[in-house]
């Protein structure tokens, strides 16, 4: 009787300690999320909270006051010229950016799976460099590449005998110029994902359709391209939400212009929100491309279960 109670008394202790340890895990887990927790009350959901509010007002940065107005906003949306540039401008952008983002990054994480460890991972390095680096000083850059007098482009297109182009200065140029630009920057990026995604598929797959005869181009249809389905859609997805927030390259090299023929979403919101002080109408633009990049989200969710099935 005696062991059995000591036995007892030895399973409390334990237990007792057991779930005294449990509950300062709970303490502690909740004390490092508490900062994490306000941290995204403040700067993200209370933000569009704000927005979404204000989109349903006539706030405005000179007045204190603001009305509930209903949605007026939406309505004038429906009228404003200004509003259907921005957005056509920004699904031409979509356009230019996505489809030539998946085929230059998939090419190029191809060719770098291809070279040895060493060779791979020193232009892997090469190619990221842009993505790190800050789009205002890229976009400085391009701007002398660009220039219609002095640029490398035009010198070169001159030494082999083509008339001089206006790039950045061109109503038609200047956005498949600017979209260039971002390309460029996000290859390395997507391509380090494409790289990432080539390394996990089994080398023997490719050793049994080497040994059953079949084409580079064979291999490329009938096991990397399936193989890689959920991560080219992630890839289209991701890069199709940030050509819709396309915004720094434009304000530095062409701020909208020439005519209204670089003005995208992001760039509107701005000039109604802050330059026209226009808190509430430039919310309503906000909700809407919200929407708009909500509804990529959720086709990218739809697709992705539907590619598990």
């Amino acid at each position: 009787m005696r062991k059995d109670s000591e036995q007892r008394g030895l399973f409390l202790k334990i237990k007792t300690y057991l779930g005294r340890d449990k509950f300062q895990s709970k303490v502690f887990i909740l004390l490092v999320m508490i900062p994490t927790a306000i941290w995204f009350f403040t700067f993200m959901f209370y933000p569009i909270f704000l927005t979404f509010k204000n989109s349903f007002t006539d706030a405005n940065l000179a007045f204190n006051e603001e009305s509930f107005i209903g949605l007026e906003n939406y309505r004038r949306l429906m009228t404003d010229s200004g509003f259907h540039i921005a957005l056509k401008n920004t699904i031409f952008s979509v356009i230019y950016i996505v489809p030539a983002t998946l085929v230059l990054s998939l090419a190029l994480a191809l060719l770098l799976n291809s070279f040895s460890k060493r060779i791979r991972e020193t232009f892997t390095l090469f190619y990221f460099l842009p993505v790190i680096t800050s789009m205002v000083a890229i976009s400085i850059v391009w701007s002398w590449l660009y220039n219609p007098s002095y640029g490398l482009f035009n010198i070169l297109l001159n030494f082999f005998g083509f008339p001089a182009q206006g790039f950045l200065t061109s109503s038609k140029q200047a956005l498949p110029s600017i979209s260039i630009i971002q390309v460029w920057k996000d290859v390395g990026f997507y391509a380090v994902i494409f790289l990432a995604a080539l390394r996990t598929i089994p080398k023997s797959y490719y050793e049994a359709a080497t040994v059953d005869g079949a084409t580079k181009f064979q291999v490329f249809r009938y096991i990397t391209r399936p193989l890689l389905k959920p991560t080219l859609i992630f890839v289209s997805i991701v890069s199709t939400i940030s050509a819709f927030k396309i915004f720094d390259g434009i304000k530095v090299l062409t701020d909208g212009g020439p005519g209204n023929n670089t003005m995208v979403l992001v760039l509107y919101i701005i000039r109604k929100g802050i330059d026209n002080a226009e808190i509430g109408y430039a919310a309503a633009i906000a909700v809407v491309m919200f929407f708009i990049v909500l509804i990529i989200t959720l086709i990218q969710w739809f697709l992705t279960r539907a590619d598990k099935n």
